[in-house]
């Protein structure tokens, strides 16, 4: 039976020797699956000046050169181009999100585990390119697809798939060949009667998460990695219940080599 006291002191005594490598990989995932870094950039009087300048508009006036009558000829043009790579950017970011950073958490959750024993390199977090790769996008996929088609009938339904189906980036970061069907049944096998704990864990975490942001958003970055490896012991946990169920055995789940 695991409890939050016991998980956490599991992950300090991890992050006691390897704290700057989690939060390394952690910084890394954070930065190609969307985190919370942006660039601001400013546009105003210290910008880029826009129009002609003032000399040239000057001389063309002076030219008699009809610019305004282009306005309503070239107007059409440029909102077409906008729109084509808005298109352009929007498919790539869906792209990105189906094929690269499913793929990249899978990776996260298996260096995750792999540095419970032990200091993990961080080539692990792309393990997931290199074996049982499109298993692994269609599994998440499909995952993604039922959070949010639940989170469509209203949000309470959608939290509790999430948290349902919350490890299945665990397992396929141990077996990357679990077809789907399979990897939904072992993780709500683990997720039955938890669901409720498990939240409660997530919850004891505000605190935390509430101080980083008070640091100007910085701080949740350096508590992430005590966030993910309590995460982790959590599912070494889980992982053990449904093993000592009968319901999976070891051979299923045995980590990649």
């Amino acid at each position: 039976m695991w409890t939050r006291a016991l998980l956490k002191a599991n992950a300090k005594d991890i992050l006691r020797r390897s704290y700057w490598r989690v939060f390394l990989a952690c910084l890394i995932v954070s930065l190609l699956c969307g985190g919370d870094f942006n660039l601001n950039y400013r546009f105003g009087a210290d910008s880029a000046p826009s129009g002609l300048p003032e000399g040239a508009a000057s001389i063309a006036g002076s030219a008699g050169f009809p610019f305004s009558a282009l306005v309503p000829l070239l107007l059409p043009i440029i909102l077409g181009v906008g729109v084509f790579a808005l298109l352009l950017l929007l498919a790539a970011v869906l792209c990105w999100g189906i094929l690269v950073t499913p793929v990249i958490q899978v990776g996260q959750a298996r260096y995750l585990t792999e540095n419970r024993s032990g200091p993990a390199s961080l080539g692990v977090l792309f393990s997931g390119f290199t074996r049982g790769y499109w298993n692994t996008v269609g599994v998440m996929f499909f995952m993604n697809l039922k959070v949010f088609l639940w989170s469509l009938l209203l949000i309470i339904p959608g939290i509790v798939k999430s948290y349902q189906y919350r490890f299945i980036p665990f397992l396929l970061a141990e077996n990357p060949d679990l077809t789907a069907d399979r990897a939904f049944e072992i993780c709500t096998m683990m997720t039955d009667g938890e669901k409720w704990n498990i939240f409660v864990l997530d919850l004891s975490f505000f605190g935390w998460n509430l101080l980083g942001l008070l640091l100007f958003g910085v701080g949740v970055v350096f508590v992430d990695p005590y966030v993910k490896t309590t995460e982790a012991e959590l599912y070494a946990a889980m992982r053990a219940k449904v093993i000592a169920s009968g319901y999976v055995t070891e051979a299923e789940l045995t980590g990649q080599s």
